[in-house]
C-alpha cells in the first residue's frame, strides 16, 4: 500500500463543476442522441466507477499490471465529472459536501464505499419504481459525489488538478470515436 498521509487534497468548486458538466453535456448532445441520454449517463457513471476501482487495484499492486497514482487520479476525476454530467442531465443541482472526509480510514473500504454508492444510484435509477428513481437522483447521486471527494481524501488525490487535466483531455480529443 502507498502512503497517502502527506497529501491534503482540495476540492473542486461545485459551481465550476456544474459549468463543466453543462459544457460537456452540450458537446455530448451534439454527437449522441438525446433519446436515452439519462440511462446512458447512469451507465457511464457505473463504468467510470469500475475503471477507477481497476486503476486503484493497479496502483496498489493487486492487478496483473501496475498503475500510477496519476492514472488513478485521472479515473477518479472521470467519476466526479461523469457524476456532475449525470446530475446536469437529470436536472439536479447537487449540493455535496466538497470537504467530505473519507468515510473509512482504510482506503480499500473507502474505494468500496464509492463503488457501492455508485451501484446503489444506478440500481435505483434504472428501477421501474418512480420513488426509487427519485431517491436515486435526490439521495444517491449526491452521495456518489461526496464519496468521490472522500475517496480522493483517502488515497491522496488532488481532485481539482485531476479534474482540470481530464477536462483538457476531454475538450481536445473529440467526443466520439469514428467507426
Amino acid at each position: 500500500m502507498h502512503d497517502t498521509a502527506s497529501v491534503q487534497p482540495a476540492a473542486p468548486d461545485p459551481a465550476q463543476m456544474a459549468r463543466l458538466a453543462a459544457d460537456i453535456t452540450r458537446n455530448l448532445r451534439e454527437h449522441f442522441p438525446q433519446d436515452g441520454e439519462r440511462v446512458r449517463q447512469a451507465l457511464a457513471l457505473a463504468e467510470e466507477a469500475g475503471e477507477f476501482v481497476a486503476a486503484y487495484r493497479r496502483w496498489t499492486g493487486r492487478a496483473r499490471r501496475t498503475g500510477t497514482h496519476t492514472d488513478m487520479a485521472a479515473e477518479l476525476a472521470d467519476v466526479l465529472i461523469t457524476a456532475y454530467v449525470t446530475a446536469h442531465v437529470l436536472d439536479l443541482t447537487p449540493d455535496p459536501d466538497p470537504t467530505a472526509a473519507a468515510l473509512h480510514d482504510d482506503p480499500d473500504r473507502q474505494v468500496a464505499h464509492l463503488f457501492r454508492t455508485t451501484a446503489q444510484f444506478v440500481d435505483n435509477y434504472l428501477d421501474d419504481d418512480e420513488i426509487a428513481r427519485d431517491t436515486a437522483v435526490q439521495v444517491w447521486l449526491p452521495a456518489v459525489i461526496a464519496a468521490t471527494h472522500g475517496t480522493a481524501n483517502a488515497v491522496g488525490i488532488d481532485l481539482p488538478t485531476a479534474v482540470d487535466a481530464k477536462a483538457q483531455t476531454l475538450f481536445t480529443r473529440g467526443w466520439r470515436d469514428p467507426r
